[in-house]
């Protein structure tokens, strides 16, 4: 059973597939590469194809490198159209948003935002959202004083976001805390190492997550 990406969208495979989709992961190239094309040429795995393993659900793929959050509600928009069996959906967007050249208050701001926005969206259609923080970048490759800024801005924007989703009941899959130097392929991007690390934070959330919806039922 494999993931279904969003790049063989025009494949037939893709019209039969996603219908049989129960994970949705929505998000940067964090999540996917599908503007790159084929999953054969994307430069790095990412984290659905081992969560897939996982959790016995099928995933399908929908993230975007280089993508801002600022585009993130019209991205779940046309997930939750072509997915509509789903029942949850993995969101991670920020890292781009954050930016060495941004304005961190505001910028943190606006992510939380957005990101309020495709929890609603996704919430109205039936869906099970959880949402991912922002990993810190690989450090070993910047200057101290680059390192030090690109740290302090996760931290900053990260608390703000589990507080975001302490106030709303979100379910927040902290990959931030488990992600090391070591568990990234370049200055941003996991390797595949870093990518079952993800997938195994996120395991773990989806896994509370489904059994308190059981019990609730």
């Amino acid at each position: 059973m494999d993931v279904v990406y969003l790049a063989d969208q025009g494949s037939v495979r893709f019209k039969q597939d996603r219908l049989a989709v129960d994970v949705v992961c929505v998000g940067d190239s964090i999540t996917g590469w599908n503007n790159f094309g084929p999953v054969q040429s994307w430069p790095y795995p990412t984290y659905p194809q081992f969560l897939q393993q996982m959790f016995g659900l099928r995933a399908a793929d929908g993230g975007i490198a280089g993508e801002l959050s600022d585009n993130g509600l019209g991205h779940a928009r046309r997930y939750l159209d072509l997915f509509p069996n789903s029942d949850y959906f993995i969101i991670g967007f920020g890292t781009n948003d954050l930016g060495t050249g941004s304005e961190l208050e505001s910028a943190s701001k606006r992510i939380i935002e957005n990101l309020g926005r495709i929890v609603d969206e996704v919430r109205e259609r039936g869906k099970l959202p959880i949402l991912l923080n922002v990993p810190y970048a690989n450090e070993s490759v910047f200057s101290r004083d680059i390192a030090e800024d690109t740290h302090r801005r996760r931290d900053y924007h990260n608390e703000r976001l589990e507080a975001f989703c302490q106030q709303h009941s979100i379910p927040l899959a902290d990959i931030c805390s488990h992600l090391r130097d070591e568990h990234l392929a370049d200055e941003l991007h996991p390797n595949e190492a870093g990518a079952k690390i993800i997938a195994d934070v996120v395991y773990r959330v989806l896994v509370a997550v489904s059994r308190k919806r059981e019990n609730d039922e």
